[in-house]
């Protein structure tokens, strides 16, 4: 069965719109640490890019290390 080219855009919408803000919020950082960009998540999600700069750490490279899983 075909669905179309929309059917897994809307799937990934629906899937992290019905997340938690927290989970919501460390799926972006994931796919930031990743190595997309976010024009890229912007893209993927249908989130505006301010949104997206303003929650997660958008320092890849720059600072002490990524916001989750590097606790010392």
């Amino acid at each position: 069965m075909f669905f179309g080219p929309g059917i897994q855009d809307y799937f990934n919408r629906a899937m992290f719109n019905s997340k938690p803000r927290h989970d919501q919020n460390q799926i972006l950082q994931t796919l930031y640490d990743q190595g997309y960009n976010v024009p890229a998540i912007e893209k993927f999600l249908g989130i505006p890019a301010s949104t997206i700069y303003a929650r997660i750490n958008a320092h890849r490279g720059r600072g002490p290390g990524p916001a989750f899983g590097n606790a010392h």
